[in-house]
């Protein structure tokens, strides 16, 4: 460990996969530590606090993939096309100095995604302000941290945007690469922005109540009587196409609004992921571009990337949990 931390480190296969490896475990170690300390923050918070009966829900929502079709689909296309950017970028960062073509095309990916993750963060806050449903204003320890959270390692990602983009206009903004670095830190603020809005705003309204609680106590008993027989293969096509026609039932019942939250929650959720995915498992263009870190200074943008890049990483796995929350009470 020393020898590696002191670039010491012998030409040998297993000093080179503990280095490497500690690189790519580097953000779990943050993002664990910042886990704990929230956990047991909710846990001193909790500590003595009474709930009384009428404020307790009576049922808790579950996770169940119903009432959406668009949002995984569009999901899981930025998801691929994000894989396959983030495999080219770490193949042409590994052979060799990454060339201009690799950053063109890892921001443009960004561009084209941000802004949908926006007008769907967008569209969703509308959509909330529309609703007749209350807030909820009992007291929560729990999702008073989730807020504080959100809004304290979205600084992460914004900070370092604020000065690639005041290095940017000092320098040479019409640049096509330094354009697209500069649009991607401008949408980056305020994706951030409007994400944390739709998520606050989703965590703060009082849960919908199901109204189809016999229906799923039909399902769960047709379920059971499957598994206690043993089905044919046509017997096997048609108990897929009962399923396919009750999660198509299952889908039109739901009110437009509580699709389109669903849906717009779902999509957020898979574009977050891929969004984490891609940092955490080093693609650092913020470093290794050199355009701020030549403005700033090694030093100093070492210590801005070393101070926004770890909370952008949890910002993203938070979010994940947060998004799910809202499609689960949308």
């Amino acid at each position: 460990g020393n020898e590696t931390n002191s670039c010491t480190c012998p030409n040998t296969t297993n000093c080179k996969v503990f280095q490497k490896g500690y690189i790519l475990l580097y953000p779990f170690n943050t993002e664990y530590s910042l886990v704990c300390c929230s956990v047991l923050y909710v846990m001193w918070k909790n500590v003595g606090r009474r709930i009384s009966h009428h404020h307790l829900p009576l049922t808790k929502p579950k996770f169940k993939l119903q009432g959406v079709v668009f949002g995984p689909l569009l999901g899981a296309v930025a998801v691929i096309i994000g894989t396959c950017v983030f495999m080219m970028y770490q193949i042409q960062a590994t052979g060799s100095a990454p060339n201009r073509q690799v950053f063109i095309m890892y921001y443009s990916y960004y561009i084209v995604l941000l802004p949908l993750m926006s007008v769907g963060a967008v569209i969703g806050t509308i959509i909330h302000a529309l609703e007749k449903r209350e807030l909820d204003t009992l007291k929560n320890p729990t999702r008073s941290l989730d807020v504080v959270l959100l809004m304290g390692a979205a600084l992460g990602q914004i900070g370092m945007s604020y000065f690639s983009i005041v290095a940017l206009v000092a320098t040479d903004p019409v640049d096509l690469l330094n354009s697209l670095i500069l649009s991607y830190s401008v949408l980056l603020i305020f994706q951030n922005i409007t994400q944390n809005v739709f998520i606050i705003d989703g965590l703060h309204r009082q849960h919908f109540m199901s109204p189809v609680k016999e229906q799923q106590m039909k399902e769960e008993q047709n379920h059971e009587g499957y598994d206690q027989r043993r089905v044919s293969v046509l017997e096997l096509g048609q108990e897929i196409r009962k399923v396919s026609l009750s999660y198509i039932q299952s889908y039109s019942k739901l009110s437009w609004k509580r699709r389109a939250l669903r849906e717009i929650s779902f999509f957020l959720v898979l574009c977050n992921i891929i969004l984490w995915v891609m940092p955490t498992f080093g693609a650092h263009p913020v470093f290794e571009n050199g355009l701020e870190k030549s403005f700033y200074g090694y030093s100093t943008w070492f210590v801005i990337v070393n101070f926004g890049l770890p909370l952008g990483v949890f910002y993203r796995m938070h979010s994940v949990g947060g998004l799910l929350e809202v499609y689960v009470t949308a």
